[in-house]
């Protein structure tokens, strides 16, 4: 896999090169239209050295980074430092002063280039370790790190560049032009990794590393034994594994000749299919799984509408195939009260009694993949026992999903991928010994029931079965807790009042912009007057009423009508203000300090030194102005933000003890990461929570409507933890707060394929 990364790694610093040097020159160019005298000749001997030297520093920096790129990897697995007890007095060196210097500069550039992409770096250290076996990141053993591209640039530009002055203007330019052009440089050495399986959210928690190690080192270990034991009646057998062997043994034990079957079945393809073939080798066993997996939408012809689902004869009757597929899962086992006598059969036994009935070789390795899928999701050790046999009665209606439509095994939004990893997740919060556990098995299995009795070629009956389940799951953690149940109502609440006031000043925002407002009157309207006119309590023709009125009161009256019109007016003005703050539920306190704003501006207008209006109105086009205001539009869906005070008020009114969790970070996540995020942040879903220096278990409990708050419990805290969206999310990106899942069930099943696939390969 390292060798596969070396070539992008070698074009992209081309690439990288190339950018470099060209954003220099312009940076010089730039330079110099606004530079004094005193260094006018110093930048124009930079750029003319520069364009010089442009061909050659490019083609050293090239040369460098391939040879620094080729020690790195030899050097990778071993630290070639001297320990201390090697150091004596007869191996001590002098280093010059240039030398510290030059290393200096290389260290202060790979700081920036740290900096410059450190989501996609950081990353790919994680790859990396996992590759490594380390459950420690350590960015000297990825011989991809931004010291090789900072020690090139160096290294090139001193045999390029003589003059020391010029050396170091030129090095300076150069190393801010790299810091802009990296930006991307590491995506594409990310891509080999992923596509052979190897995924940073595999390392995202130190014990799902752990496991991830010890599952490929059982493949490996079950790929030598069958190695070893060597091919019986023509066929190669794993020595089975001891019923009391956990769950991964058993599952490695039945899954190994199975992959073995598959891999000598590619081997043998092109002789079957004829000499024409010879010269293009069909992809091995890794690659067959991965393709099937995660290959794109685009690079598979669609299917028409129209088209059938399945292959049927003539007469437009089904398969073989279908016909056997459709008739196990309309078969109901009887009714014992007990779920261990309706489980579904295991995967591979089922895949053989449907192997004569496959037509074709695609339903072949359909049918073989979807299998070792269910065989692996049914030995998941993440997972209780009882979800792990209720997961494998979805092998029959997921294989006629994936028959009628390929496409959906690497399309994670399918409805039955997302049913499959739904009952997982919730699986892994709502765990066995809590008092609540019984019903969500028995909602599981209410819920597979109606999937096994509805599903046809519609997939909308997995669909409404997650639906189901979520509705369940977000009613059964409240109704066993009380104090939870309150809490969930109060964010609820929040939510609500905070999104009518986002819609409210969003809707007034198009008929303030024309006006000449006193900033005063425009932060009151938007940030106080709009929640009376979002308050479902107050009369909102009232308040749309007083907008008109509060805008004319703010402005310079020139005349003595205009005067006393506004003297007459203002004690009504102030009831009504009173009256709406109360009715939107603001407090005595809050009231009189929004009172006192208005109380500055009148007086302000009645002793003449409110400047000006630049577009004044009267009063009755202002009101004619705000009739199009037809109140609050209907609720939206958008997350909407919630502040660390207002969330703290709003639970001390009820009671209510939480600790909040409301910064929002620095960084921002990638677009793909936030949606993955989210995705698996549901209630039920187990997590983690960092808390004095160690990780502790957590359960989402709840998620407010629009995803603005997400409520937690704590193990061993008595209050509940409750995240702002923008704070859970850069809590999941410094791993302050991390699933339990590193990955969604339907993802590590593939995962286990990969490392299977991988060891077969290597054995």
């Amino acid at each position: 896999m390292f060798q596969l990364a070396k070539q992008p790694a070698l074009s992209g610093f081309s690439v990288l090169a190339a950018d470099t040097i060209a954003r220099a020159g312009a940076t010089l160019d730039k330079a110099l239209q606004g530079k004094g005298t005193a260094d006018l000749h110093l930048m124009t001997n930079a750029r003319y050295v520069l364009r010089q030297n442009a061909a050659r520093l490019q083609e050293r920096m090239e040369h460098h980074f391939a040879s620094y790129l080729e020690r790195a990897m030899d050097t990778m697995y071993m630290d070639t430092r001297a320990s201390i007890d090697e150091i004596s007095a007869e191996n001590l060196t002098l280093i010059e002063d240039d030398v510290v210097t030059r290393q200096i500069e290389i260290d202060r550039l790979v700081m920036r280039l740290r900096d410059a992409d450190q989501p996609s770096l950081g990353r790919l250290n994680l790859m990396i370790a996992q590759l490594h076996g380390d459950g420690d990141v350590r960015e000297r053993e990825n011989p991809f790190r931004p010291y090789l591209l900072a020690r090139s640039l160096h290294e090139a530009l001193r045999q390029c560049v003589m003059d020391e002055v010029q050396s170091k203007v030129l090095f300076d330019t150069l190393s801010l032009a790299m810091v802009h052009c990296l930006q991307g440089y590491y995506v594409a050495i990310e891509e080999v990794f992923e596509s052979r399986g190897i995924s940073s959210k595999l390392t995202a928690r130190p014990t799902a590393l752990t496991r991830a190690q010890r599952d490929r080192l059982a493949w490996q270990k079950a790929a030598e034994q069958l190695i070893a034991h060597g091919p019986a009646s023509g066929r190669a057998v794993a020595p089975a594994a001891h019923p009391s062997a956990p769950p991964a043994q058993q599952k490695q034990a039945r899954m190994i000749p199975e992959l073995q079957r598959l891999m000598q079945q590619q081997r043998q393809a092109p002789a079957l299919h004829g000499s024409s073939l010879s010269q293009q080798p069909l992809p091995d066993l890794q690659d067959m799984v991965w393709n099937v997996f995660n290959q794109p939408k685009a690079a598979r012809p669609p299917r028409h509408a129209h088209a059938p689902a399945m292959a049927g004869d003539a007469g437009g009757r089904p398969s073989a195939l279908e016909a056997q597929l459709k008739q196990l899962q309309q078969a109901r086992p009887a009714q014992t009260g007990s779920r261990a006598g309706r489980e579904a059969p295991a995967p591979l036994d089922l895949r053989a009694r449907l192997a004569d009935a496959a037509s074709s070789e695609p339903e072949r390795v359909t049918i073989d993949l979807v299998s070792l899928l269910f065989e692996s999701i049914v030995h998941d050790e993440q997972l209780p026992e009882g979800v792990r046999g209720q997961l494998g009665r979805l092998h029959v209606p997921f294989l006629r999903a994936a028959m009628q439509e390929p496409s959906m095994l690497h399309d994670a939004q399918h409805p039955a991928r997302r049913l499959l990893d739904r009952i997982g997740t919730v699986a892994t919060g709502i765990t066995p010994e809590m008092a609540c556990y019984p019903a969500l098995e028995q909602q599981i299995d209410t819920v597979l029931d109606d999937v096994l009795e509805r599903f046809d070629t519609d997939v909308t009956a997995f669909a409404d079965g997650q639906r189901q389940l979520d509705q369940f799951v977000s009613a059964l953690l409240p109704r066993s807790d009380l104090g939870l149940a309150r809490c969930i109502d109060t964010l609820g609440t929040l939510e609500a009042a905070s999104a009518r006031h986002s819609d409210a000043t969003t809707a007034l925002a198009p008929l303030l912009d024309p006006l000449d407002l006193d900033p005063r009157i425009g932060n009151f309207i938007t940030g106080i007057w709009s929640r009376v006119l979002a308050h479902p309590a107050s009369e909102a023709s009232a308040g749309q009423a007083m907008l008109a009125d509060l805008i004319w009161s703010s402005q310079e009256k020139t005349t003595l009508e205009d005067r006393a019109v506004m003297v007459s007016m203002l004690p009504g003005m102030v009831k009504r203000v009173r009256e709406g703050l109360a009715a939107a539920g603001m407090g005595q306190e809050a009231a009189k300090a929004a009172l006192d704003q208005l109380v500055m501006v009148h007086m302000d207008v009645l002793g003449q030194r409110q400047p000006p209006s630049a577009r004044p109105a009267t009063l009755a086009q202002l009101r004619a102005h705000f009739a199009a205001f037809d109140g609050v539009p209907e609720a939206g869906r958008d997350a909407v933000s919630i502040g660390h005070e207002q969330l703290e008020a709003a639970l001390a009114q009820r009671g209510i003890r939480a600790d909040l969790y409301t910064d929002p970070g620095k960084s921002a996540a990638r677009a793909a990461d936030e949606q993955e995020w989210l995705g698996m942040a549901l209630p039920g879903a187990g997590f983690e929570i960092a808390l004095d220096g160690r990780y502790v278990p957590a359960r989402l409990n709840a998620v407010s409507p629009r995803g603005s708050l997400y409520l937690f419990s704590v193990k061993g805290q008595a209050a509940p933890a409750t995240f702002t969206r923008d704070a859970l999310l850069a809590a999941m990106q410094d791993e302050t707060l991390r699933t339990v899942e590193h990955a969604p069930v339907f993802e590590r099943a593939v995962e286990s394929l990969m490392a299977g696939a991988e060891a077969l390969s290597n054995a």
